[in-house]
Parts: structure tokens; sequence; C-alpha cells
């Protein structure tokens, strides 16, 4: 395989060195901590709190409470949002004496005095949690209380169009200038979206701001996941998501501190600025350089990461990649659209973009819902987010101990079951019930959507590793702009979303548990090896960690002669190892096949 090749020199130049723990730490961390901002401050940009008719007059002698038992009427124990008692605040005071009257016996015959209107002067609002929302500006309540979701819905449409835009382009150009542009086109379009006055630009600048959370949310990663061993892509994966779930703890804390919604839109987005550096100072994956035949930029790439490693650089490495490029790019590359040349990788395209939308809709539909809870909306948020923190941890050791396959498969599982709990328990006294259930249900789809991420980037080939994580982005996000719907249906029954989301968890357990087993697997390089990527595993197998041991005890012409090492090239593998157990082994064989046939010595 090509790829093993690329795998060897990218070892001896170092794979998991100084130069892969730089990139990883200034790059990759930093950007990962900022991105939930992208998708999650909306949440509370558009917020909703308790809000009422405003009915102008009030004297100053009487309370706010006082005016509203004078002025809305009563719908059950809470006082109506989008209805008042036809009546002016002249023709209340005409009502009252200069002794308070009995405010009671006075609203008991407003209903039938005055009747019931629709509110005429605009709404007042429990400004307790947030000073200023969106919604407060726009006055997206009562009959237009859909607008809030309309809007985020607007956003997710800009994740598809840059999705198919960016993800696609980055298999083309490049993936720095694509991550570079991406980002900057959220700072630009992300501060401007706090100062359109209209609902058009609101609309518009949304939409241009959020084309850049997908290519820089995948090509972050995939950029580095490149670079690096195999060993080391679910550990990079998982912390990266764990960084992602430290920024979305402290955006509920600048929520509270900064309950203007447009003060918190400038903490969140300003700092993306920073990131405009990235065009100068983030290398190009040389994996990429390959895959377009760009021979000297990738030598020169590779000696690079040489020097910062402090390793030398391979003889007549030139030679090497240009054979290596010879064997791998004898197909021209049309994008995502070849994806379903292949019977293989065509069904694996179909399951991994089904696990990433079921991951998405889930994952989102629930954050989403988190406004409906009874309790604190910054308290539940942060609960809601730190909860993803241990998930993530599990993720990374359940994805190296039981393989990313039944990991992935689990946590779907899991994650519907305790979603259809919640949905069981929403008439309980006790509030912390279905928040509890609700937590572990994230807990659970937290984990399987670090997995789809993981399971992208190995089952795609290199060739068209960006487009197709992109063609798996841009169907979810499609399918994710129904997202803030779920909350909005829980106005019809509160377990209404939970059903919705129980359903969709169940359907994405059946199609993550058909994708391959990719734990401990070299990367596919091209679209020929990816459609006979790992094809003779059966549907009950289990991996789980495969033998690590990195010395292979072997029978040569029936004696034992020695062992077999990772730092044996693979021609002396093959003169010290001429049959084992019936299988060759030979130059074809990676270390790990290898593995396979020897029995493990340590």
């Amino acid at each position: 395989m090509a790829d093993t090749a690329f795998e060897k020199v990218l070892e001896e130049v170092g794979d998991k060195g100084r130069y892969q723990k730089l990139l990883y730490w200034l790059f990759v961390l930093p950007l990962n901590f900022l991105i939930p901002w992208v998708a999650l401050a909306p949440i509370f940009m558009t917020a909703t709190p308790e809000h009422w008719c405003h009915v102008p007059g009030r004297p100053e002698a009487l309370t706010e409470e006082q005016w509203k038992q004078l002025t809305i009427p009563r719908e059950g124990d809470d006082y109506s949002k989008c209805q008042q008692y036809n009546v002016t605040g002249d023709a209340l005071l005409s009502l009252l004496e200069p002794t308070l009257p009995d405010i009671s016996n006075i609203t008991t015959e407003f209903g039938i005095t005055f009747g019931i209107i629709e509110c005429q002067a605009g709404w007042d609002y429990d400004r307790s949690s947030y000073t200023h929302t969106l919604t407060m500006q726009q006055e997206w309540v009562c009959d237009r209380a859909s607008m809030g979701s309309t809007w985020m819905s607007v956003g997710v449409v800009g994740n598809v169009v840059g999705t198919l835009i960016f993800n696609s382009l980055s298999d083309f150009i490049g993936r720095r200038p694509v991550v570079v542009v991406s980002v900057m086109m959220f700072a630009v379009f992300g501060v401007a979206r706090l100062y359109a006055t209209s609902t058009a630009w609101l609309m518009v600048s949304m939409f241009l701001a959020s084309t850049s959370f997908p290519p820089m949310l995948e090509l972050a990663l995939i950029i580095v996941l490149e670079q690096v061993s195999h060993g080391w892509r679910s550990r990079i994966t998982s912390s990266s998501f764990i960084v992602w779930q430290m920024g979305s703890c402290l955006l509920a804390l600048f929520a509270w501190l900064a309950p203007h919604w447009q003060v918190l839109g400038l903490i969140t987005t300003v700092p993306f600025f920073a990131f405009i550096v990235c065009w100068w100072l983030l290398p190009e994956s040389p994996r990429w350089l390959l895959s377009r035949n760009r021979i000297e930029e990738c030598a020169a790439q590779l000696r690079r990461i040489a020097a910062i490693n402090k390793l030398t650089v391979p003889d007549k490495l030139e030679d090497t990649l240009r054979a290596m490029a010879q064997v791998q790019n004898t197909e021209a590359n049309y994008g995502a659209v070849q994806l379903c040349k292949y019977p293989t990788v065509r069904l694996r395209t179909f399951l991994l973009t089904a696990c990433y939308t079921f991951n998405n809709f889930f994952y989102y539909g629930l954050t989403y819902n988190m406004t409906n809870l009874s309790g604190n909306d910054f308290i539940n948020f942060f609960l809601l987010s730190l909860i993803e923190l241990p998930s993530n941890l599990l993720g990374w050791w359940g994805s190296q101990t039981f393989g990313r396959r039944w990991t992935a498969a689990g946590g779907f599982a899991l994650a519907s079951f305790f979603s259809l709990a919640t949905a069981l328990v929403q008439d309980v006294d006790n509030v912390w019930v279905p928040i509890v259930l609700l937590i572990i249900s994230k807990f659970f789809i937290t984990v399987s959507f670090l997995l789809v991420y993981v399971q992208c980037a190995e089952i795609y080939p290199t060739t068209h590793r960006a487009c197709g994580t992109g063609l798996s982005s841009f169907v979810s996000s499609c399918f994710g702009v129904a997202a803030p719907y779920v909350s909005y249906v829980s106005t019809y029954g509160s377990w209404i979303s939970f059903i919705i989301l129980f359903v969709v968890g169940v359907m994405g357990y059946i199609c993550a548990s058909f994708l391959p087993e990719t734990l401990n697997t070299k990367l596919p390089q091209s679209l020929q090896e990816a459609n006979v990527f790992l094809v003779d595993e059966k549907y009950w197998s289990y991996k789980g960690s495969r033998c690590r041991s990195r010395k292979i005890e072997i029978t040569h012409y029936g004696t034992n002669e020695g062992k077999i090492n990772r730092a044996m090239s693979v021609e002396d593998m093959s003169e010290k190892a001429k049959d084992l157990d019936g299988g060759k082994i030979n130059m074809a064989m990676s270390v790990e096949d290898m593995s396979e046939k020897a029995n493990c010595s340590e």
C-alpha cells in the first residue's frame, strides 16, 4: 500500500515528536477551545425570559406585581405571555382611589368588564438573568416566537453551504488556506451580525458567519491527524473534544457575566481574529501535498518536520515520494462524487454520513432543548457541558480498548435509552430527575459524537478525506436545520422532543454497528485502497485492543532465530521471516498484520 510506505517515511521524520506537539498545543487546542462559542453562543443570545404585555401608565404607587395583577390575565398559575385586559393605564387610574382598593376584587371583574385582547404596546421582560437578548430586541415572542429558532436554523443552513464549499476546496487548494479563510469569515461576519438592525440583515450575517463552523471544526483536526501516528489519532481527537467542553463550560460563565447579547457576542467572536497569523505559521499537510503531486513542497515539509523533531531525513526522499505518487495518484480527483464509484466506499460513505447526521441532530437537539428545563439556564448549560469532559475520556478509553465501532454504537444505544427515560418522567415533582437523565443522555451521545470524527478520518482515503468528511457534515447540517425546532415542539408537550431523539438514537446505533473496526489500522490513501479496506470483517467480530507488542517471536525454517521489531526495516523483516503458521510475511504486510500472524512475546 502506498499509504503504508508514506506512514514509514512519516515515522522516520517523526510522527509523534516535538513538531506534532507544537502543532497540537499552538493550533488545535486553542482553536477547539473557541469553536463551541460559534455554535452554542446563539442559545444565550436568543434566550427568551419570562415576559408579559406592556401596559403603559403604571403609577409609582403600584409595584410591578400589582400592575400585572391589574392588567394581565392568568393562565393557570402564571400570567399570560401574550394577552392583556382591554384596558388602558388612564382607565385604570380612574378606578384607583387615593387609598388602594383590594386589587383582587377589581381583577376578578376585569375579564367581564373589559375583555381580553392581544398585547398592544409590546412586552415587559424579567431581566433578572438577561438584561437584553436578541429575542427581546426584536420582540420574537408570541406569534413570532419561532423566529429565534429560525435565526439559529439559518446558521445551520450556513453550515451546510460552508461544508459544501470549504471542505471540497480543501482537497483542491489545501487545508491551510481554507482553515484561515473560514476563521476570518466568522470573525468578520460574527461581529457584523451583532449590529444588524433589520431582520433580513440579521439572517444574512448569521448565515455568512456560520459558513465557517464545519471547516474550522473538521479541517483543524484533519490537518493534524494526517501528520501523526495512528496511535495518536484518537488521543488527539478526544483531547480536542475535551478542550471543546472546557470552552463550553466557560461560555456559561461568560453568558452569566455578560447578560447583554451584544457584549456576549463580542467576547465570543473577537478572539478569532488572532488566528490570522495561521496564514503564515500553519504548515500544510504533507500527506495532502503528496496526493496533489506537489513533491518538492511535500519533501520540504517533511524535512521541516525532521528538523524540528531532530531526526534524520530519509535518503532519496524526493525519489521515494515520486514513486508513491505514481502508485497512489493513478485516478483523477473529482471530489465527493467519486465516493459513489466503488461499492464498499459508497456503502461506508452512506453509513458515516448517517452516523454523522444522527449524532449531530441528537447532540444539538438535546442542547437547544436546555432552555426548556426547569432551573437556572446557566447552571443547566454548565452541567450539560461539564458532563462531556468525562464522556470524552470514556470515549477515548473505549475506542482504544473496545474499538471504534462498538464504542460508538454503545454510545448511541445508551443515549437513546436515557432520552426515552427522560420523556417518561416529565411529570414528576422533583425537577432534578429529568435534568439528571438528560445529562446522562448527553454523556453518551458525546461518546458517539467523538467517535464519528475519528471514523471519518480513518475510513475516508487521504485523496477524499476532507471532501468525504465535508459530505457527511453537509448532509448532517441539512437535517440539522430542524434541530432548533426540537426545542420548539416542546411547547406542544415536553415529552415529544425526547421521543424524537430516542428514535434518532436507535437509527444511529444500527448504522454505527455496520462500520468497520479501524483501531490501530493504517489510513487508506486512495479510493482503490479504501474499497478493499477491512472488507473481510464480520458483523459480530470484536477486536478490542489489538496486540501492541513491539516484538514478535518467529520461527525461521523451524528454529527460533530472533525477533522482529519496529526498529527493523521491512526488508530485514522479510529476510528474517520466511514462513509463519502457513502464511507468508512480506513487504506488503504492515507490522500490525505481522503481529496478528505471530504470537506476542510480551
